[in-house]
């Protein structure tokens, strides 16, 4: 009994601390990292981007980018999921795109991608926020 107590408590956490490090993540200004980006990289954003280990059943669409850091996406798997937040911020010089799902059995699941236009790919990883788990994720435009 004591040891799934244990369990328990860290899972609690767990859960807290990747929750917090992720509200760091949203409260972060675009602003600054926005005026470095321009148009026609935002633009190539836009589209849909399958995962490439789901045979197209995992999809991310992304409808609008905005130049202060927010993004207009949907998720589907292969029905839609609801996209709690979803922004691009620049890291140095790479562009990364973040989506954060929320829905039933992915509340609090995110996904962390390194955006490579000359490549039209998206990878990084997707935290699986039920399980506690970080799976390296490739996705390929579509459309």
């Amino acid at each position: 009994m004591g040891s799934v107590l244990v369990v328990f408590a860290v899972s609690i956490f767990l859960w807290y601390k990747n929750a917090e490090i992720q509200k760091v993540n949203r409260t972060t200004p675009a602003t600054s990292s926005a005026k470095k980006t321009s148009d026609a990289e935002l633009d190539q954003l836009v589209g849909r981007w399958a995962r490439t280990d789901s045979e197209g059943a995992y999809i991310i669409e992304i409808k609008g980018a905005s130049a202060e850091g927010k993004l207009e996406a949907a998720y589907y798997n292969p029905t839609p999921i609801n996209v709690g937040y979803a922004e691009w911020k620049r890291n140095g010089s790479k562009l990364i795109v973040f989506v954060e799902l929320s829905d039933t059995n992915y509340p609090g699941s995110t996904y962390t991608l390194n955006f490579f236009p000359t490549d039209n790919r998206m990878s990084g990883k997707y935290y699986q926020a039920v399980e506690h788990v970080n799976f390296d994720v490739e996705f390929i435009r579509i459309e």
